[in-house]
Order: structure tokens, then C-alpha cells, then sequence
């Protein structure tokens, strides 16, 4: 650069020019770089959305026939080609999973512990003594089967545990 071979007072005003050209180039730099990082997110969350699926037709009229008394109802997608539908019915927080073609796959809903089975509280009793149930579920799949899923709470230990109606253990899952 030429201004680095100059001396005395021109020298300074010199160098001072050439600092504010290297500074003023810079931040040129820096502003197309700004710009470029802020173009290039913006592409990319556009691009990250995912879109919206549409339930079917078929599964909200068949849910509407099976549930005419649901309250807070609200779609959305379990995976691809199933649909599941959150609702209150007679105050109790339920889900059903429904096929595009409107089949019903599984319902869901909350229960008491007071309500399981008998054979399902005995067995709880003899091989789960001293936890605590929380989370409570009935589960009903296409076939009819019903499943009854909970948690299990004693001291650190904390399990996801399930049963058949014949209170046989299906399930015992360490939570975290």
C-alpha cells in the first residue's frame, strides 16, 4: 500500500485514509455477509414448515355418528394415513384414532383406579404393592381388545405398566 512508506504528518493522515478504506471494505463485507445469512434462514424455515393434512371426510362423519356428544374436539395427524381426534366426553378427557377411510382404530380415555377390574387391582396388589397409579387409561383397539396403561410411582421408580382385562401384565416400562 502506498501510504505505508510515507513519514511525518502526511503520514498519519495517510494511514488514516487507509485505515478508513480497509474499515469502510469490511464493513461492506459484513453487511453483504448479514444480508446473505439472513437470506439463507429465512429460505431455509420457509422451506422447514410442514404442511397442513387435511382430516377426512370419512373420519370426522364417522366419529360425529359415534361420539354426538363429544365436547372439545380437536383433529390432528398420529402419522401418516391416521388421525386422531382429542375430545371431552361426559367430563372425561378421551382420543380415538381413526384411518382416512373413517375405520376406528383405537379409543383412549382416563379412568379412576377405583374402576379397573378386579383381577387387574390383584394383580397390581401382589406384584406392584407400595405404588402409586397415576395417568390411568383404558384402551380399546379395532379388534375390541382392551387394554388398561398407567403409571407407577414408588420412591425413584417410576414405571409405564399395562394389563389385559384378565389383569395378565403386558407391559413394564422404566419411565425417566
Amino acid at each position: 500500500m502506498p501510504c505505508l512508506y510515507k513519514t511525518g504528518i502526511s503520514q498519519i493522515s495517510t494511514m488514516s485514509g487507509c485505515i478508513f478504506t480497509i474499515l469502510t471494505l469490511k464493513i461492506k463485507r459484513m453487511k453483504k455477509f448479514i444480508t446473505l445469512l439472513v437470506c439463507m434462514v429465512f429460505v431455509t424455515f420457509s422451506f422447514a414448515q410442514k404442511p397442513k393434512v387435511e382430516t377426512p371426510a370419512a373420519a370426522k362423519v364417522a366419529f360425529a355418528a359415534k361420539y354426538p356428544t363429544a365436547e372439545k374436539v380437536k383433529w390432528g395427524v398420529e402419522k401418516p394415513g391416521e388421525f386422531e381426534v382429542e375430545f371431552t366426553l361426559n367430563k372425561i378427557a378421551t382420543s380415538a384414532l381413526y384411518d382416512a377411510t373413517g375405520k376406528l382404530l383405537e379409543t383412549e380415555g382416563g379412568m379412576k383406579e377405583s374402576q379397573l377390574p378386579q383381577a387387574v387391582k390383584a394383580t397390581i396388589a401382589k406384584d406392584f404393592a407400595g405404588y402409586k397409579l397415576d395417568e390411568i387409561e383404558i384402551s380399546t383397539d379395532a379388534k375390541g381388545a382392551i387394554t388398561y396403561e398407567m403409571e407407577a410411582v414408588k420412591g425413584k421408580s417410576k414405571l409405564e405398566i399395562s394389563f389385559d382385562e384378565n389383569g395378565k401384565l403386558l407391559s413394564k416400562e422404566p419411565l425417566k
